[in-house]
């Protein structure tokens, strides 16, 4: 597509994206997510849902793509021979029982929300041992600070109040055990409501007019309908059962 993919504009792109266009990129993108899982017939899985198989249109339109390892969901689970999908996206029940739910999808899902909070990857090298992102994630917002972990290249304000929501329920869909994780539609319903807020308040998240990629022009003309392109430890959110709204701001 011509402006690449989700995972460029996150970490390889010279322009900031702001936070009220990665909401709406992922916005589009649980759109099809849910398309897939509750409106086709059979319901597929995709099975390796990520950043860079989030595809986007020249005016930044998001499109799921990459059906390489796409299942069909006619009963309740998919049984795999072997591994299959990407590191730090699979959901952490996966290697062990070699099954897959549309939950599975959600997991990866929300490591990806993890991402456009933050701007880093799905997994984090230290010096000594790997951390994955909704791990540190979680150890830096039960300090009750959210912006120690925001990405420094969203580019201008955004609300709080979106973020804070936008968090919570990424590591809702990280949870470890599928049962406590949501379904796509209860995603794409927060997230609707997330970008309402952020609409409605007076900050701008739109990229300066020096600073805009050469390539888009963010006129939003294009239609964003379908969002589908065809190609080749049990924890309560947090420790302890509490929710991200506990430790956040109230979402006014």
């Amino acid at each position: 597509m011509q402006e690449g993919n989700l995972q460029y504009w996150l970490r390889g792109n010279a322009w900031p994206l702001p936070w009220k266009e990665r909401l709406r990129i992922v916005y589009e993108s649980a759109q099809g997510l849910e398309y897939l899982h509750k409106m086709c017939n059979p319901p597929l899985i995709h099975r390796d849902v990520k950043a860079d198989n989030i595809l986007l249109t020249t005016n930044l339109v998001a499109k799921l793509s990459d059906f390489g390892l796409v299942r069909d969901l006619t009963g309740t689970q998919v049984l795999t021979q072997g591994v299959v999908g990407t590191p730090g996206y699979l959901d952490p029940n996966y290697p062990f029982s070699f099954q897959l739910t549309e939950k599975s999808d959600v997991y990866s899902f929300g490591v990806v929300l993890l991402e456009i909070i933050t701007g880093k990857p799905s997994i984090l090298e230290g010096p000594e041992e790997s951390q994955h992102l909704a791990d540190f994630v979680k150890q830096d917002l039960l300090k009750g600070n959210i912006e120690s972990i925001l990405d420094p290249n969203m580019g201008g304000q955004q609300s709080f109040n979106s973020i804070w929501k936008v968090a919570d329920l990424a590591l809702r869909c990280t949870i470890h055990h599928p049962i406590g994780r949501p379904d796509m539609t209860a995603v794409v319903t927060e997230l609707k409501e997330c970008l309402d807020l952020e609409m409605s308040s007076n900050i701008t998240g739109h990229l300066p007019s020096g600073d805009r990629s050469p390539y888009s022009d963010f006129s939003r003309t294009e239609s964003s309908v379908g969002n589908v392109i065809y190609g080749g430890n049990d924890e309560v959110a947090l420790t302890g059962g509490m929710r991200l709204s506990d430790y956040g701001p109230a979402v006014r």
